[in-house]
C-alpha cells in the first residue's frame, strides 16, 4: 500500500499556512514539524512561519496541555501573529488533550483557532477543507444579516475570489498575479485561499461569487452562501487558451463582461512565442502521455495537453481519488506514456520507465524558482511549454522525437 497523498495534516497545513501574516503550531511529533517544512523550504525559504511543541514521551505519558500552552505563548510573543491556527495531530489527539480549554486560558489579541487533523482521521484531502473552513469565523461582513449583494463599494467592478489553492501548491504565488492580469480591468480579485493575509480573508464576504478549483474548498465556499449569500461555482486549474477562456465565459455570463479583446491579446502572445518552436510542437501531436495530479490540475491540465497540444493522455488519475499509488504505477507501467506529469514524489516511476517527468502538482521539492514563473496567462503558457520541452531534451529516450 502507498498513498497517493498525506495526511490530513498536511492539507490543514497547506490550507492555513498561506495566510501570510499568521503562524501554524502544530501540536504534534517532531516529524510532522520536519516533513510539513522539507515540503516548503524550497518555495520560500524566508517564510517559515511554523512551529511544534514536538510532544515528547513524558507529555504522552502525563498530558501534552502544559507543552502546549507554553509554546502558545512563546509563538505569540515571537511571531506576534494576526492570527495563530493550533493544529492537532494524531498524537495529541489519541491522548485527549483539551486544546480548546488550553487556548481559552491564555490572554491574546491575536485570534486563537484549533484545527483538528490527526492522520488517522482523513488524509489531505479532508485537512484542507477543514483548514479552509476554519477561516470561516475570522470573516467580518461589512453589515449585520441578512447580508444585501451586492456590498456596496468604492470599486464598482465585480469582486472574486479564488478558494482551493494551496500554500505551496507550484507556481502559486507567480499564479495568482497571473490571474489578476487576467481578470483586470474588468473585474478584481479578491480574497485568494490560501495565498492572502488575514485582512483579506475578514473582507472575502465582500466578493460577488466564489471560483472554486474543482472538489476543493467546497465545504467553505458553501458555508459562505449560507452564512453571505456569496454564490460559488467549480472550475479546473485554467491552463493555456481553453482554461482562460473557460474563467473568462464564466465572468462574461455572470457580469455581462466583455473579454474579447483579453482572448485575442492571450492568442496573439501564445502564437508569437510557441511559433518559435513549431516543429518541436509539432512533434508532440500524439505523444502519448500520463498525468497524476489533484483534481482541478489534472483535469485542466488533461485539457491543455489534449486539445491546444494534440497530445493523447494514456494513463490519468486524480490523486486525491487514488487510494494507493501503485495501481496507478501498474497502469503506467501498461502504457506506452512517453511523459509523466506529476509531483517530485512521481521520480521515482519516471525513473523505472525512464521517461521525463514535469512537475507541476504540489509537492514540488527538487526544484527552485528563483524568479516569476507562471503557468497560467499567455506568458505562463509559454513557460509551460519550456518545461515540456526541457524534460524531453534532458530525457534519456525520448529526445529524438522533437527532431524528427
Amino acid at each position: 500500500m502507498r498513498p497517493a497523498s498525506g495526511c490530513k495534516l498536511f492539507g490543514a497545513y497547506q490550507a492555513l499556512g498561506g495566510i501570510q501574516d499568521g503562524v501554524v503550531l502544530l501540536h504534534s511529533v517532531v516529524g510532522c514539524n520536519f516533513g510539513s517544512m522539507s515540503l516548503h523550504v524550497a518555495q520560500d525559504m524566508r517564510d517559515i512561519r511554523q512551529t511544534c511543541t514536538v510532544i515528547s514521551d513524558s507529555d504522552v505519558v502525563f498530558s501534552g496541555e502544559a507543552s502546549l500552552e507554553r509554546a502558545v505563548r512563546s509563538a505569540l510573543e515571537l511571531f506576534q501573529p494576526s492570527v495563530l491556527f493550533v493544529v492537532s495531530g494524531c498524537v495529541s489527539e489519541m491522548i485527549g488533550d483539551d486544546i480548546p480549554a488550553v487556548l481559552a486560558r491564555i490572554p491574546h489579541e491575536a485570534p486563537l483557532l484549533h484545527v483538528e487533523a490527526a492522520g488517522f482521521r482523513g488524509d489531505a484531502a479532508r485537512g484542507l477543507e477543514a483548514g479552509w473552513l476554519a477561516l470561516l469565523p475570522l470573516m467580518k461582513p461589512p453589515v449585520p444579516r441578512p447580508y444585501p449583494r451586492p456590498y456596496p463599494r468604492s470599486d464598482p467592478r465585480p469582486l472574486v475570489n479564488l478558494i482551493g489553492l494551496g500554500m505551496d501548491d507550484p507556481h502559486a504565488a507567480d499564479d495568482v498575479e497571473a490571474l489578476r492580469a487576467m481578470l483586470a480591468p474588468q473585474a478584481a480579485l479578491g480574497a485568494v485561499l490560501s495565498r492572502c493575509t488575514l485582512e483579506e480573508v475578514r473582507r472575502a464576504p465582500y466578493a460577488d461569487v466564489n471560483l472554486v478549483l474543482r472538489g476543493k474548498g467546497r465545504e467553505l465556499a458553501q458555508a459562505m452562501k449560507e452564512y453571505f449569500g456569496i454564490p460559488w461555482e467549480e472550475l479546473d486549474y485554467p491552463y493555456g487558451a481553453a482554461g482562460a477562456d473557460d474563467l473568462w465565459s464564466r465572468l462574461e455570463r455572470r457580469f455581462g463582461l466583455d473579454y474579447h479583446q483579453a482572448r485575442a491579446e492571450l492568442d496573439r502572445q501564445i502564437a508569437e512565442g510557441a511559433g518559435k518552436a513549431y516543429r518541436y510542437l509539432q512533434a508532440l501531436y500524439g505523444m502519448p502521455a500520463a498525468i497524476l495530479a489533484s483534481g482541478p490540475r489534472a483535469d485542466g491540465l488533461r485539457r491543455f495537453l489534449e486539445q491546444e497540444l494534440g497530445m493523447e493522455v494514456v494513463c490519468f488519475a486524480r490523486r486525491e481519488e487514488l487510494s494507493d499509488q501503485e495501481d496507478f504505477y501498474r497502469e503506467l507501467r501498461g502504457s506506452e506514456a512517453a511523459l509523466l506529469f506529476g509531483s517530485s514524489f512521481e521520480q521515482d516511476g519516471a525513473d523505472e520507465l525512464e521517461i521525463p517527468l514535469i512537475r507541476v502538482d504540489y509537492p514540488v521539492f527538487d526544484e527552485v524558482c528563483l524568479t516569476p514563473r507562471p503557468h497560467l496567462g499567455g506568458l505562463g503558457t509559454l513557460h509551460l511549454l519550456e518545461d515540456i520541452f526541457r524534460g524531453i531534451m534532458n530525457g534519456r529516450i525520448l529526445k529524438g522525437a522533437l527532431y524528427q
